[in-house]
Protein backbone atom coordinates (compact mmCIF):
# COMPACT_ATOMS: atom_id res chain seq x y z
CA UNK A 1 0.00 0.00 0.00
CA UNK A 2 2.73 2.35 0.62
CA UNK A 3 4.66 1.29 -2.33
CA UNK A 4 1.14 2.50 -4.48
CA UNK A 5 1.09 5.73 -2.94
CA UNK A 6 4.36 6.39 -3.39
CA UNK A 7 4.31 5.27 -7.37
CA UNK A 8 1.03 7.71 -6.99
CA UNK A 9 2.75 10.65 -5.49
CA UNK A 10 5.90 10.79 -7.85
CA UNK A 11 3.29 10.43 -10.76
CA UNK A 12 1.81 13.61 -9.72
CA UNK A 13 4.94 15.66 -8.84
CA UNK A 14 6.04 14.88 -12.68
CA UNK A 15 2.63 16.37 -13.82
CA UNK A 16 2.43 19.52 -11.75
CA UNK A 17 6.10 20.22 -12.59
CA UNK A 18 5.51 19.23 -16.55
CA UNK A 19 1.98 22.01 -16.43
CA UNK A 20 4.11 24.74 -14.22
CA UNK A 21 6.89 24.61 -16.76
CA UNK A 22 4.81 24.85 -19.86
CA UNK A 23 2.88 27.99 -18.51
CA UNK A 24 6.62 29.69 -18.10
CA UNK A 25 7.05 29.31 -21.36
CA UNK A 26 6.46 31.71 -24.18
CA UNK A 27 2.94 31.59 -25.63
CA UNK A 28 3.23 30.78 -29.70
CA UNK A 29 1.17 32.31 -32.46
CA UNK A 30 0.54 31.30 -35.90
CA UNK A 31 2.02 34.11 -38.38
CA UNK A 32 -0.59 36.33 -39.77
CA UNK A 33 -2.34 35.63 -42.67
CA UNK A 34 -0.59 37.05 -46.37
CA UNK A 35 -2.27 40.65 -46.98
CA UNK A 36 -5.11 39.81 -49.73
CA UNK A 37 -4.13 40.73 -53.28
CA UNK A 38 -4.64 44.34 -54.77
CA UNK A 39 -6.18 43.32 -58.09
CA UNK A 40 -4.99 45.22 -61.24
CA UNK A 41 -2.20 47.33 -60.98
CA UNK A 42 -2.11 49.97 -63.18
CA UNK A 43 1.87 50.45 -63.04
CA UNK A 44 3.18 50.31 -65.81
CA UNK A 45 3.75 51.66 -69.15
CA UNK A 46 1.42 52.81 -72.33
CA UNK A 47 0.90 53.42 -76.06
CA UNK A 48 -2.16 53.80 -77.58
CA UNK A 49 -4.59 55.89 -80.23
CA UNK A 50 -6.96 58.32 -79.72
CA UNK A 51 -9.38 60.20 -81.48
CA UNK A 52 -12.03 62.92 -80.94
CA UNK A 53 -14.11 66.10 -81.55
CA UNK A 54 -12.57 69.90 -80.88
CA UNK A 55 -15.01 72.55 -80.61
CA UNK A 56 -14.07 76.52 -79.34
CA UNK A 57 -13.21 79.77 -80.61
CA UNK A 58 -10.26 82.03 -82.03
CA UNK A 59 -10.23 85.38 -82.36
CA UNK A 60 -7.12 88.69 -83.10
CA UNK A 61 -6.62 91.88 -82.02
CA UNK A 62 -5.54 94.36 -85.30
CA UNK A 63 -3.92 97.80 -85.36
CA UNK A 64 -5.19 99.36 -88.41
CA UNK A 65 -3.37 102.65 -89.81
CA UNK A 66 -5.76 104.42 -92.87
CA UNK A 67 -3.69 106.39 -95.38
CA UNK A 68 -4.07 108.19 -98.44
CA UNK A 69 -6.36 110.96 -100.13
CA UNK A 70 -7.25 111.66 -96.40
CA UNK A 71 -5.85 111.98 -93.06
CA UNK A 72 -3.81 109.22 -90.97
CA UNK A 73 -6.02 107.26 -89.10
CA UNK A 74 -5.61 104.96 -86.57
CA UNK A 75 -7.74 101.62 -84.93
CA UNK A 76 -6.42 99.89 -82.14
CA UNK A 77 -6.91 96.90 -80.59
CA UNK A 78 -9.98 96.16 -83.36
CA UNK A 79 -11.15 92.74 -82.24
CA UNK A 80 -11.96 89.74 -84.92
CA UNK A 81 -13.65 86.22 -83.45
CA UNK A 82 -14.34 83.13 -84.55
CA UNK A 83 -15.68 79.83 -83.98
CA UNK A 84 -14.16 76.89 -84.88
CA UNK A 85 -14.77 73.17 -84.45
CA UNK A 86 -13.27 69.47 -86.47
CA UNK A 87 -11.47 66.63 -85.05
CA UNK A 88 -8.15 65.53 -83.95
CA UNK A 89 -6.18 61.97 -84.24
CA UNK A 90 -3.14 60.98 -82.78
CA UNK A 91 -0.83 58.73 -80.95
CA UNK A 92 0.15 58.91 -76.94
CA UNK A 93 2.53 57.32 -74.13
CA UNK A 94 3.16 57.69 -71.14
CA UNK A 95 3.93 55.52 -67.29
CA UNK A 96 1.80 54.91 -64.52
CA UNK A 97 2.75 54.32 -60.68
CA UNK A 98 0.30 53.00 -58.08
CA UNK A 99 0.62 53.65 -54.60
CA UNK A 100 -0.20 51.83 -51.73
CA UNK A 101 -2.87 53.93 -50.96
CA UNK A 102 -4.55 53.54 -54.47
CA UNK A 103 -3.60 56.84 -55.63
CA UNK A 104 -1.95 56.78 -59.43
CA UNK A 105 0.36 59.18 -60.23
CA UNK A 106 1.13 59.28 -64.22
CA UNK A 107 2.58 61.10 -66.99
CA UNK A 108 1.37 61.26 -70.84
CA UNK A 109 2.64 62.63 -74.03
CA UNK A 110 0.65 62.66 -77.05
CA UNK A 111 0.96 64.04 -80.76
CA UNK A 112 -1.73 64.86 -83.22
CA UNK A 113 -3.46 65.48 -86.30
CA UNK A 114 -5.82 67.87 -86.11
CA UNK A 115 -8.64 69.88 -88.47
CA UNK A 116 -10.09 72.26 -85.71
CA UNK A 117 -10.84 75.18 -87.98
CA UNK A 118 -13.28 78.54 -88.78
CA UNK A 119 -14.34 79.69 -91.75
CA UNK A 120 -16.60 83.13 -91.99
CA UNK A 121 -18.07 84.41 -94.36
CA UNK A 122 -19.06 88.04 -94.38
CA UNK A 123 -18.40 91.95 -94.81
CA UNK A 124 -18.46 93.43 -98.81
CA UNK A 125 -21.12 92.17 -101.20
CA UNK A 126 -18.13 89.67 -102.88
CA UNK A 127 -17.42 87.94 -100.05
CA UNK A 128 -15.10 88.32 -97.50
CA UNK A 129 -13.32 84.78 -96.09
CA UNK A 130 -11.12 84.30 -92.74
CA UNK A 131 -10.18 80.91 -92.59
CA UNK A 132 -8.02 80.10 -88.75
CA UNK A 133 -6.61 76.16 -88.52
CA UNK A 134 -5.46 74.14 -85.71
CA UNK A 135 -3.56 72.30 -88.33
CA UNK A 136 -1.04 70.05 -85.65
CA UNK A 137 -1.27 69.33 -81.55
CA UNK A 138 0.06 68.05 -79.29
CA UNK A 139 0.43 68.15 -74.64
CA UNK A 140 2.54 66.65 -72.38
CA UNK A 141 0.50 66.51 -69.06
CA UNK A 142 0.69 64.62 -65.72
CA UNK A 143 -2.30 62.78 -64.11
CA UNK A 144 -3.70 62.10 -61.00
CA UNK A 145 -5.98 59.18 -60.72
CA UNK A 146 -7.95 56.75 -57.88
CA UNK A 147 -7.47 52.51 -58.92
CA UNK A 148 -10.94 51.13 -58.35
CA UNK A 149 -9.36 47.90 -59.66
CA UNK A 150 -9.88 47.97 -63.25
CA UNK A 151 -11.18 51.39 -63.10
CA UNK A 152 -9.54 54.53 -62.82
CA UNK A 153 -11.14 58.31 -62.60
CA UNK A 154 -8.42 60.99 -63.55
CA UNK A 155 -7.65 64.63 -63.71
CA UNK A 156 -4.94 65.81 -65.55
CA UNK A 157 -3.24 68.90 -66.75
CA UNK A 158 0.09 70.43 -68.77
CA UNK A 159 1.69 72.08 -71.52
CA UNK A 160 -0.29 71.77 -74.82
CA UNK A 161 1.58 73.26 -78.33
CA UNK A 162 0.34 73.15 -81.46
CA UNK A 163 0.69 74.63 -85.42
CA UNK A 164 -2.11 77.47 -86.19
CA UNK A 165 -2.51 78.89 -89.45
CA UNK A 166 -4.51 81.73 -90.52
CA UNK A 167 -5.29 82.92 -94.03
CA UNK A 168 -7.89 84.35 -96.26
CA UNK A 169 -9.34 87.77 -96.60
CA UNK A 170 -10.09 89.76 -93.27
CA UNK A 171 -12.45 92.71 -93.01
CA UNK A 172 -11.10 95.20 -90.25
CA UNK A 173 -12.65 99.11 -89.74
CA UNK A 174 -13.91 98.89 -93.08
CA UNK A 175 -10.47 97.84 -95.22
CA UNK A 176 -9.74 94.56 -96.34
CA UNK A 177 -6.94 92.54 -95.99
CA UNK A 178 -5.40 89.70 -97.39
CA UNK A 179 -4.14 87.39 -94.37
CA UNK A 180 -1.74 84.40 -94.33
CA UNK A 181 0.44 83.33 -91.53
CA UNK A 182 1.65 80.35 -89.68
CA UNK A 183 3.28 79.65 -86.47
CA UNK A 184 3.86 77.01 -83.58
CA UNK A 185 2.47 78.30 -80.58
CA UNK A 186 2.62 76.88 -76.69
CA UNK A 187 -0.09 76.92 -74.04
CA UNK A 188 -1.78 74.86 -71.62
CA UNK A 189 -4.51 73.10 -71.22
CA UNK A 190 -6.59 70.50 -68.26
CA UNK A 191 -8.94 67.85 -68.03
CA UNK A 192 -10.67 64.78 -66.72
CA UNK A 193 -11.15 61.55 -67.32
CA UNK A 194 -11.14 57.63 -67.00
CA UNK A 195 -9.87 54.53 -67.86
CA UNK A 196 -10.82 51.00 -67.68
CA UNK A 197 -8.72 47.94 -68.33
CA UNK A 198 -10.56 45.58 -70.16
CA UNK A 199 -7.78 42.87 -69.98
CA UNK A 200 -4.69 42.89 -68.75
CA UNK A 201 -2.53 44.50 -71.53
CA UNK A 202 -5.61 46.65 -73.18
CA UNK A 203 -7.32 49.59 -71.37
CA UNK A 204 -9.82 51.86 -72.92
CA UNK A 205 -10.59 55.71 -72.23
CA UNK A 206 -12.59 58.39 -72.88
CA UNK A 207 -11.70 62.26 -71.65
CA UNK A 208 -12.38 65.64 -71.88
CA UNK A 209 -9.62 68.55 -72.05
CA UNK A 210 -9.64 72.24 -72.44
CA UNK A 211 -6.69 73.90 -74.14
CA UNK A 212 -5.90 77.27 -74.97
CA UNK A 213 -2.95 78.04 -77.07
CA UNK A 214 -1.99 82.28 -77.98
CA UNK A 215 -2.84 82.51 -81.88
CA UNK A 216 -0.70 83.05 -84.73
CA UNK A 217 0.48 86.83 -85.67
CA UNK A 218 1.17 88.97 -88.96
CA UNK A 219 1.06 91.79 -90.57
CA UNK A 220 0.00 93.49 -94.43
CA UNK A 221 -1.15 95.94 -96.67
CA UNK A 222 -5.00 96.28 -97.19
CA UNK A 223 -7.86 97.73 -99.37
CA UNK A 224 -8.09 100.67 -99.90
CA UNK A 225 -5.08 102.37 -98.59
CA UNK A 226 -4.25 100.67 -95.22
CA UNK A 227 -2.32 98.57 -93.18
CA UNK A 228 -2.24 96.31 -90.46
CA UNK A 229 -0.21 94.65 -87.97
CA UNK A 230 -2.67 91.53 -85.87
CA UNK A 231 -1.79 89.24 -83.21
CA UNK A 232 -4.20 86.27 -81.49
CA UNK A 233 -6.25 86.39 -79.08
CA UNK A 234 -6.42 82.62 -78.00
CA UNK A 235 -7.55 79.80 -79.66
CA UNK A 236 -9.24 77.73 -76.96
CA UNK A 237 -10.45 74.05 -77.62
CA UNK A 238 -13.02 71.76 -76.09
CA UNK A 239 -11.65 68.36 -76.69
CA UNK A 240 -13.72 65.39 -76.34
CA UNK A 241 -12.01 62.16 -77.29
CA UNK A 242 -11.50 58.62 -76.23
CA UNK A 243 -8.23 55.79 -76.84
CA UNK A 244 -7.36 52.77 -76.44
CA UNK A 245 -3.66 51.78 -75.17
CA UNK A 246 -1.65 48.97 -75.06
CA UNK A 247 0.01 48.37 -71.77
CA UNK A 248 2.77 46.92 -70.35
CA UNK A 249 5.04 46.57 -66.94
CA UNK A 250 8.02 47.09 -68.22
CA UNK A 251 9.97 49.77 -70.69
CA UNK A 252 11.49 47.19 -73.13
CA UNK A 253 8.09 45.23 -73.66
CA UNK A 254 6.51 48.48 -74.65
CA UNK A 255 9.08 48.84 -77.57
CA UNK A 256 10.03 45.25 -78.76
CA UNK A 257 13.52 44.97 -76.57
CA UNK A 258 14.14 42.52 -73.88
CA UNK A 259 13.20 43.41 -70.50
CA UNK A 260 15.25 46.75 -69.93
CA UNK A 261 14.44 45.93 -66.00
CA UNK A 262 12.54 49.91 -66.01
Amino acid sequence: MNFKAAVFGAAASILSFGVATAADLPSYKAPPPPPPAIGFDWTGYHLGISGGYGAGSTGYLSNVTAFGPTPVVNWNNVATNLGTRGYLVGVQSGADWQLPNRIVLGYESEFNYADVSSNVTGGWNWGNQLYSRLRWYGAERLRIGYAFGRFMPYVTGGLAYGQLHVSGVDSVAGYLFPTSASSWQAGWTVGAGFEYALFDKISVKAEYLYSSLQGTHGSGLGYPNAYRTFTGNGFDTHIARIGVNYRVKNLGALIGMPDLGI
